[in-house]
């Protein structure tokens, strides 16, 4: 069985990477195991989105009342906020529901990894789209002071504050997340090709 499994280790190792992999880095406390980086990856986006939408629900209701009882850009400020957290709430909702479908053992390692990877890449992008709400915001709130438009004015100050607020958010999950990934990556380390088959190292 030895021989069998060294054979094919030559002929088919990426295939063998992929498939075989998370069986095989299990350690005796079981803290080796694909998919318990994956599943911290899981809960961490859940744990999240939970965040996400609760700063959503709360500028939605405090948007809405805002916007009748405030004057001024004040009231334009509290209506951009509750437009804009509906989306807000609309992301979390969406994406709560799809973690809750996905199933961290069925993941290879490879899929593992990609799939850690594209979500540290969709953080930075995302801080990225941030920091342009924000200067959108800046601009939007200037021009708003040049024309004496209240409702520009309080857009402007509203997106400089959601932007903030998602900056913040996606940089701090991406801190969080990075070191996970980098973890299953690491697993590939403990794993080496000897003359009689695959061993772990520890």
């Amino acid at each position: 069985m030895r021989y069998t499994r060294f054979l094919i280790s030559i002929f088919l190792f990426p295939a063998i990477i992929s498939v075989f992999l998370p069986e095989m880095l299990h350690a005796q406390n079981g803290t080796f195991g694909t998919h318990i980086y994956a599943q911290k990856s899981f809960d961490l986006q859940k744990k999240g989105m939970i965040f996400l939408g609760s700063w959503a629900s709360l500028n939605i209701i405090s948007g809405s009342a805002g916007y009748f009882l405030s004057e001024n850009d004040t009231k334009y400020f509290h209506q951009m906020n509750a437009g804009w957290n509906l989306v807000n709430l609309g992301i979390a909702g969406f994406a709560l529901y799809s973690i809750s479908q996905m199933n961290a053992s069925s993941l290879s390692y490879t899929e593992a990894v990609i799939d850690l990877q594209n979500l540290d890449k969709i953080l930075l992008f995302n801080a990225g789209l941030d920091v342009g709400y924000m200067a959108t915001g800046a601009w939007i709130r200037e021009r708003g002071l040049r024309k004496g438009s209240e409702r520009l004015e309080g857009y402007g100050k509203s997106l400089l504050v959601q932007g903030g607020f998602l900056l913040a958010f996606d940089l701090v999950l991406y801190l969080l997340h990075n070191p996970i990934t980098h973890d299953i990556i690491n697993l590939s380390d403990s794993f080496k090709l000897t003359a009689t088959g695959f061993r772990i190292t520890f």
